[in-house]
């Protein structure tokens, strides 16, 4: 009994002892705060950028050696360093999403002036207006006739998956393992568990800008950090496999591509995509493709299922090629554990894609006829922004490659792309979405090609009044 009485002293002893330190860790975060919010008003008095990268990575560097040093896990070690340089933002009041106005905040003033009445040249949002085909639709007429209304495997029913089989076989000669492909609820999903299955917690991923907003809006919201590679016009949006590496920090572990891009409808050349793979190989970096616009390419667009990347997890949807926006399917294509990850991750949020859906999903994957007409209307309407974009003096753009939009750059140096659509959307009843959505880009806007030509005619001739 004396034993055992001894041995329960010794736990109450040791856990007091980790709950005073503990309460001293506490104590350390808080004088840790006080001091980082003293550098932010310095950096302010001085004119200098709060936010600097150089020196959160050599934090994280010195603070990983003594972790090693001390014997704690690295992964925690880079959780922790995460944890305090997002609070340390906190209390310097960096917003890290920056003045970023999304489409979604866009799209939802937009609805709102509809429902009051008002007439909107939609040039905002990323949603063609071409019907799904016709089979697309019997066919989910068909499975809820005949009851397909059930939970099915979180992967997708066999018949859908062995549907895109065969679909990736014929369109990109890869012929992937039924384990390596996910159904998904739409393409956003695919791209979420595709970032919450690359990166941890505390660790980062590289995203090349402009982008879709949701790519670093994910990234962060699994706790990791997007780390920005700026691309620019005059540079024709192609980024530099030597800004990429000079850009990666010892906690990166993946990079986002998109070609054809949103919002720029840039795509790189096939040359330029593999060094990009070949940096990514190098520090072993899980490369996310999201191809989400590639039925929409109007000069040869790499796919990265052509080989070379060492890890990756190609994104896609039936939203685009198909104009099934609103039946919310979309799959991820990975190795067999990444597919394990998104399958497991899909059971947790939303158990499988509703049934008929599915059904309706292998009908879309055989209309490559309506596939065709999709295109062929959308390379139709970019050549008509760019004829309308071309009459507009204070205005540059790079003309898409593929994909859907334009987005034009004022040659003004003082242009606040935010305010002029605003103005444009309240006093012209003309919505696009302002470059910062995007990035760095206060200068530009983005024109989405989703809406009839003779529309889009109407939009820009009214953007190019209110710039005259």
């Amino acid at each position: 009994m004396n034993v055992l009485a001894e041995k329960k002293k010794e736990l109450a002893r040791l856990r007091d002892e980790v709950a005073l330190k503990t309460i001293e860790i506490i104590r350390l975060i808080a004088e840790r705060n006080r001091l980082a919010k003293r550098i932010g008003s310095v950096k302010r008095g001085e004119g200098l950028p709060l936010d600097d990268e150089k020196v959160e990575d050599e934090l994280l560097r010195e603070v990983l050696r003594e972790g090693e040093k001390r014997g704690v896990e690295r992964q925690l070690v880079v959780k922790i360093v995460s944890s305090l340089i997002s609070e340390a933002k906190r209390v310097q009041e960096i917003d890290p999403g920056g003045s970023r106005g999304s489409p979604m905040s866009v799209l939802t003033k937009v609805v709102k002036l509809q429902r009051e009445g008002k007439r909107v040249i939609r040039l905002d949002v990323g949603e063609p207006d071409f019907p799904p085909p016709a089979a697309v639709v019997e066919a989910c007429h068909e499975a809820l006739k005949g009851e397909k209304t059930h939970y099915t495997e979180s992967r997708g029913i066999p018949e859908l998956v062995e549907a895109l089989r065969a679909y990736l076989k014929s369109k990109s000669h890869f012929d992937a393992k039924p384990e390596q492909l996910v159904v998904t609820v739409g393409g956003r999903f695919a791209v979420y568990a595709a970032i919450a299955t690359a990166v941890k917690e505390g660790e980062s991923a590289m995203i090349i800008e402009p982008a879709w907003p949701a790519y670093k809006e994910q990234i962060e919201f699994v706790g990791g950090k997007a780390i920005s590679v700026q691309t620019s016009l005059e540079d024709g949006w192609g980024p530099s496999p030597e800004k990429i590496e000079e850009r990666i920090r010892p906690n990166t572990k993946a990079i986002v591509l998109n070609y054809p891009s949103n919002p720029t409808g840039k795509i790189v050349k096939p040359s330029l995509f593999r060094e990009i793979l070949e940096v990514a190989n190098e520090h072993n970096l899980t490369v996310i493709s999201d191809e989400v616009y590639d039925s929409y390419s109007f000069a040869p667009c790499p796919s990265i299922l052509e080989g070379g990347a060492d890890s990756f997890i190609l994104t896609s949807s039936f939203s685009k090629t198909w104009a099934m926006t609103g039946f919310r399917v979309g799959y991820a294509v990975c190795d067999r554990e990444s597919a394990e990850k998104i399958v497991r991750l899909a059971s947790l949020m939303y158990t499988s894609v509703p049934e008929f859906i599915q059904y309706g999903a292998i009908k879309a994957l055989e209309s490559e006829e309506e596939a065709t007409r999709n295109r062929e209307q959308m390379r139709e309407r970019i050549a008509i922004a760019g004829r309308e974009l071309d009459r507009i003096p204070g205005l540059e753009y790079y003309r898409p490659d593929g994909a859907m939009y334009v987005f034009p750059e004022s040659r003004e140096e003082s242009f606040d792309a935010s305010t002029f659509a605003e103005s444009l959307l309240n006093e012209d009843g003309v919505s696009v979405i302002p470059g910062a959505g995007f990035g760095r880009y206060p200068r530009c806007f983005r024109i989405s090609l989703g809406s009839p030509k003779e529309v889009i005619v109407e939009g820009i001739r009214k953007i190019g009044e209110k710039i005259a």
